[in-house]
């Protein structure tokens, strides 16, 4: 919400001051050179944030389901838009930003549907395209899976580079070491934690930098990207994270979800017009739903209470006005 545009605010800031040249915006090879262009700037962005271990602290997010479906999709880093808008950047300097907007945002579409374990192989297309059995070995922890198909639409770059994987054996879908926990909160800044500790246990400058900057299974005295022998061997008998929950819970939590997402839709449309200190209040209180929700779903004995105060802060400040909306579920909640 607050720094949605980072993307097109660095492209068109070197656009205006630094394009060397202008490709016509109504040229079809102008639009199938940004498929291309931004396609490989996507392919070497999501490789790099696999290999090295800070990028990767952000984009864990997106691996760390267990399931694999088109909610995966929406799992993602709220710190990731920030490391990669600069992989665009030398597009700026003869691709107009309106092409480069379209393409940015059909590249992020084409990505939500490949997310299913519904469709099984697409005949030729699995050649050329990222496609729902490629993009599965990609969440896969199996070690057969493990740094594979990185591209966005296209599969070509992987094939190219060598980072191509054909989907064999049954895939186990997470991170190597699962988290087990609902907390957004943790799940986004629990790797960086861990970074931070590993930085100061570890001796030597030089260690301290490639705790950083080598991937996230590298170790002193071993290459860059770790030993592939230490990846977690795959039984088959791996149990998904899911706590045994009444009934009665999952509706609560699935209505109280929905009214945060009326907060949401609200706060997005109506963004530029609130006073920062008004959008900062709704972006904490959503924030503070979310892990109330997390701690409800993994039955934690303190989620009640997390909850009772949540709901009193809501009632609080939405009698001062400071949420009211213009959909009538948000105020159908306060009423009840």
């Amino acid at each position: 919400v607050l720094f949605r545009s980072v993307d097109l605010i660095s492209y068109i800031y070197i656009w205006n001051n630094y394009r060397l040249f202008e490709l016509p915006w109504d040229s079809p090879w102008t639009w199938y050179l940004t498929l291309l262009g931004v396609d490989f700037a996507y392919y070497c962005f999501h490789r790099i944030s696999h290999e090295v271990n800070i990028l990767w602290a952000a984009h864990q997010v997106h691996h760390s389901s267990e399931d694999y479906n088109l909610f995966t999709a929406l799992r993602q880093s709220v710190l990731q838009k920030y490391t990669s808008w600069m992989f665009n950047l030398p597009m700026a300097l003869f691709i107009p930003p309106s092409v480069f907007a379209v393409h940015l945002q059909f590249n992020l579409l084409y990505q939500f549907w490949i997310h299913t374990e519904v469709i099984t192989k697409l005949g030729p297309l699995e050649w050329i395209l990222n496609t729902p059995s490629h993009h599965r070995v990609h969440h896969g922890r199996n070690p057969y899976c493990i740094d594979k198909n990185y591209g966005g639409t296209l599969i070509i770059w992987d094939r190219i580079f060598g980072t191509f994987e054909a989907e064999d054996a049954k895939v186990v879908y997470g991170l190597t070491h699962p988290v087990n926990s609902f907390d957004p909160i943790m799940l986004q800044l629990r790797p960086l934690a861990h970074i931070w500790n590993t930085f100061w246990a570890t001796p030597g400058f030089c260690n301290k930098l490639s705790v950083i900057f080598k991937g996230p299974g590298w170790g002193p005295g071993k290459p860059r990207l770790g030993l592939p022998e230490e990846i977690p061997v795959i039984t088959g008998k791996e149990v998904p994270f899911n706590p045994v929950l009444p009934a009665y819970l999952n509706c609560y939590a699935v209505v109280h979800f929905a009214v945060i997402m009326d907060l949401y839709t609200e706060l997005l449309a109506t963004v530029t017009t609130l006073s920062q200190g008004t959008v900062l209040l709704r972006i904490g209180f959503i924030i503070l739903s979310l892990a109330s929700f997390g701690l409800l779903m993994e039955n934690k004995s303190k989620a009640g209470i997390l909850e009772i105060i949540r709901c009193l802060f809501f009632i609080g400040v939405y009698k001062l006005g400071y949420f009211r909306s213009q959909f009538s579920f948000l105020g159908y909640a306060y009423e009840v």
